[in-house]
C-alpha cells in the first residue's frame, strides 16, 4: 500500500512546484481549494482536521491536467514566470541557467498553445517574453475579454526593466500583490511575537519604522541592537533573513551601491541614466540626473525584499511625513494600531475628534477602488481618511473623481479620499 504524504506536503508539492506557483503557493492553493486563508492556515497547523471535501479537491487537482486553453490562466502562469525571473535578478543579480521551472514551462505552453493555435501569439523563448512583457497586454494578447472592468487592458507585465505591479497582481489568483508579504515567514513570525507579548503592538510600531528607515542595511545587527525594544526581539535574525536579501555584488558600480536620495532604495542603471523604484516626481527626476547618494558595497549587506520595499517602505515615506505634519499640528497620532488594522489613528487637540487613515500609493484609481476593504470597525467612532501621496493627483487631476465613480459603479460605499497635503490643510485651524 503506498504511503499517502500528509495535507501540507501534498498542498506544497502540488501548488508550489507542480503548478508553479512558488513562494505564492498558499494563495493559490486557498483560491483553487475553495477555503480563505484561515481556514488553509488551520489545515496546515493539523493536518488531522481537513475536511474530505477538501481532500477530495486536491485529489482532483494532484492527477491528470488537461492542456492550458484559457487566455486567463495563460496571463497567469506568464506573470509567474516575470515575477520568478524577478526574483533571481534581485537574489543573484542576473538569471542563470538553467532557467526557473516556472519560466520553461509557460514557454512549452506558448509553443504548446501557438501550435494548437495556427499562429504566434504566445512567447516561446525568453527574448519573445521580454518583448512582449514590455508591451500593453492588450497588443499581444489573442484575447481579452476575461479583463470584464478593463483593469488591465493597458498595463506592461515590465517596466522600466522590471516586474511592474500589475504584472504581480496578475501573477496571483487572488490578484492581491500584498498578500505576498502575509505569506513570508519573517512576518509570520514577527505578527506571532507581537501577539504574545504584552508590548507587541509597539515592538511591532517599531519594527515597522525601522524597514522603512533602512532599506539597505550594512548591519543588521546593529540596527537591531541600538534600539532598546528590538533588541528584545526573540528570533530576531531568522526575522531579519526572511524580510532582507544579501545584496549581489553586480549591483554595485565600482564598488559602490548608488542610493535613492528620496526612498533609499537602490537604483539600477537605465541605458546612461537610473532607475528608480520610487514614484515621486523628486526621485525620478535625480535619478534621471545621476544624483545618489553611494554606499560602499561590503559582502554581505542587506536589502529589504521586493514586497516590504513595494508595500511598507514605499507607501511608508507617505505615512511618516502625514504623522510628522499632524504632530505638528498638535495631534495625538499612532501608527499602525493594533498590528496594522489601519495606517494611522490621530485625535485632535481638544479630543474631540477621531481620524482612522489608511495610505494607499496606488497610481491606478480602477485598482484602488477594487481593492480597497474599507475601515473595519473604525467607522463607528473615527471619522475616516483614505490617502494617496500628492503626486498621484499631481500626475492624475481626475484621480480622485475616478475613483469615486468606480466605487459607485460597483456597488461599494464611498469613501473619503484627499491627498497628504490637501487632508493636513483641512486639519490646519
Amino acid at each position: 500500500m503506498t504511503d499517502v504524504l500528509p495535507f501540507p506536503e501534498r498542498a506544497e508539492a502540488l501548488f508550489g512546484r507542480k503548478l508553479g506557483y512558488g513562494r505564492r503557493w498558499k494563495s493559490a492553493a486557498a483560491a483553487q481549494l475553495g477555503i480563505g486563508r484561515a481556514t488553509l492556515y488551520r489545515y496546515l497547523d493539523d493536518p488531522a482536521g481537513v475536511a474530505a471535501d477538501v481532500l477530495a479537491r486536491l485529489s482532483h487537482l494532484e492527477g491528470p491536467r488537461a492542456p492550458v486553453h484559457g487566455v486567463r490562466e495563460m496571463v497567469t502562469l506568464i506573470a509567474s514566470a516575470i515575477v520568478e525571473i524577478q526574483a533571481r535578478i534581485d537574489a543573484e543579480g542576473w538569471l542563470r541557467a538553467p532557467y526557473p521551472p516556472a519560466v520553461r514551462r509557460v514557454l512549452d505552453l506558448g509553443a504548446a498553445r501557438n501550435l494548437a493555435d495556427g499562429g504566434d501569439a504566445w512567447p516561446t523563448d525568453l527574448r519573445g517574453l521580454m518583448r512582449r512583457a514590455q508591451e500593453p497586454l492588450f497588443r499581444w494578447l489573442p484575447d481579452v475579454s476575461w479583463d470584464v472592468a478593463g483593469d488591465y487592458l493597458t498595463v506592461r507585465l515590465v517596466e522600466q526593466g522590471e516586474a511592474s505591479t500589475a504584472c504581480r497582481a496578475l501573477a496571483l489568483p487572488g490578484g492581491d500583490p500584498e498578500s505576498e508579504i502575509e505569506e513570508n515567514l519573517g512576518y509570520e513570525m514577527l505578527i506571532g511575537v507581537c501577539r504574545d507579548r504584552v508590548d507587541g503592538e509597539a515592538l511591532y510600531r517599531t519594527w515597522r519604522r525601522m524597514v522603512i528607515e533602512n532599506v539597505v542595511m550594512t548591519s543588521w545587527s546593529t540596527a537591531i541592537l541600538m534600539d532598546p525594544l528590538l533588541a528584545t526581539l526573540e528570533r530576531s535574525d531568522e526575522i531579519v533573513e526572511a524580510f532582507y536579501d544579501r545584496i549581489p555584488e553586480s549591483f554595485a558600480i565600482n564598488g559602490q551601491l548608488p542610493i535613492c536620495t528620496v526612498s533609499g532604495t537602490i537604483l539600477r542603471r537605465d541605458g546612461r541614466a537610473f532607475h528608480t523604484e520610487c514614484r515621486r516626481p523628486e526621485a525620478v527626476r535625480l535619478a534621471r540626473e545621476g544624483v545618489h547618494r553611494t554606499l560602499k558595497y561590503r559582502p554581505g549587506m542587506l536589502y529589504l525584499k521586493r514586497a516590504f520595499r513595494t508595500f511598507w517602505a514605499l507607501p511608508g515615506l507617505a505615512e511618516l511625513e502625514l504623522q510628522r505634519r499632524l504632530d505638528a499640528l498638535g495631534w495625538t497620532t499612532s501608527l499602525w494600531p493594533s498590528l496594522d488594522r489601519v495606517d494611522l489613528v490621530a485625535v485632535a487637540p481638544d479630543g474631540r475628534r477621531r481620524l482612522a487613515i489608511d495610505v494607499k500609493d496606488y497610481i491606478s484609481p480602477v485598482r484602488l477602488a477594487a481593492r480597497f476593504k474599507g475601515f473595519k470597525s473604525f467607522e463607528a467612532d473615527h471619522d475616516c481618511y483614505l490617502v494617496i501621496p500628492d503626486y498621484i493627483t499631481e500626475s492624475d487631476p481626475r484621480f480622485e473623481a475616478r475613483f469615486e465613480a468606480l466605487r459607485a459603479a460597483n456597488g461599494r460605499p464611498a469613501v473619503a479620499l484627499a491627498t497628504v497635503s490637501d487632508l493636513v490643510e483641512e486639519l490646519t485651524p
